[in-house]
């Protein structure tokens, strides 16, 4: 699939974005393609994130989990989570994409690893029709 969407597809992906940042607490998410490039975005108020910085490092950290994943024998790598002082993201698989969230609050960590894969799944089935 091209890395376009058409506008009723990029407007349900959107839709999908932000019920996902008020179930997980999320300050940013955005749908990438695997080369870094970014397809849809959505940022809370409070987030300063650039979204064109977020696709390019999804590229990066998919291409190191990969890495890491192949070298320890973990077989198919399905989520990348970074976490830092000051918040973490995560990258997961959605079908032929990928999805990256990002937060300050590190207490919503878990919850919003659970939420990206439930919603890892549905945004890799809108995307693959």
């Amino acid at each position: 699939m091209s890395s376009h969407l058409d506008e009723a597809k990029e407007k349900e992906l959107v839709e999908l974005l932000m019920g996902l940042t008020n179930y997980a607490d999320l300050d940013a998410i955005a749908v990438v393609s695997k080369q870094g490039v970014k397809l849809a975005y959505f940022a809370t108020e409070d987030s300063d994130v650039d979204p064109d910085l977020m696709a390019a490092v999804s590229a990066a950290l998919l291409v190191q989990g990969e890495m890491a994943a192949d070298k320890l024998e973990l077989e198919e790598l399905y989520e990348v989570i970074v976490r830092g002082a000051d918040g973490f993201v995560v990258l997961s698989h959605a079908g032929d994409f990928l999805i990256m969230g990002s937060a300050r609050d590190l207490t919503s960590m878990g919850l919003a690893v659970t939420q990206m894969r439930k919603y890892a799944k549905e945004i890799g089935i809108l995307l693959g029709k």
